[in-house]
């Protein structure tokens, strides 16, 4: 039996401007304003610095989650397996995947049509955001 694995098997996109990270949206229910989307993260290359604004539910399918701070220190590494609720913080940090990378899924729950994410320059200035209706435009497209 020859199994599939979900990073060989999933429609994964990439937003422009947005480096180490690729999403497929599994997902998205409006009337809950309620998205699912897996992320995969490279190894060892920290995403943009980004803040979340909403609560978002994350399960990491493989791979180690590393979460760093604003600085760049490390703070946090999450195993395959792990489930985390994250409330949303106005602390700003990066991520990225272990050795392997990683691949999260991420539910996301909208917040009154406000910014889901924040996305920072280093020096934490917002640069854009998203929001539950850019995700909808996305999974259309």
């Amino acid at each position: 039996m020859n199994l599939q694995r979900i990073e060989d098997v999933a429609d994964w996109r990439s937003l422009e401007g947005l480096e180490h990270i690729q999403y497929s949206i599994l997902h998205i229910d409006e009337t809950q304003q309620r998205a699912e989307v897996l992320f995969k993260l490279e190894p060892h290359k920290p995403i943009i610095l980004h803040r979340h604004c909403a609560l978002n539910k994350i399960l990491v399918l493989s791979g180690e989650h590393h979460i760093y701070d604003f600085q760049g220190n490390l703070t946090e590494v999450r195993a395959t397996g792990s489930y985390t609720v994250a409330q949303p913080d106005q602390h700003p940090h990066s991520e990225c995947g272990g050795d392997g990378g990683a691949i999260l899924l991420f539910s996301i729950f909208d917040n009154g049509g406000d910014a889901l994410y924040e996305l920072m320059d280093p020096e934490q200035n917002i640069i854009g955001t998203l929001t539950m209706a850019d995700l909808i435009a996305l999974s259309q497209a």
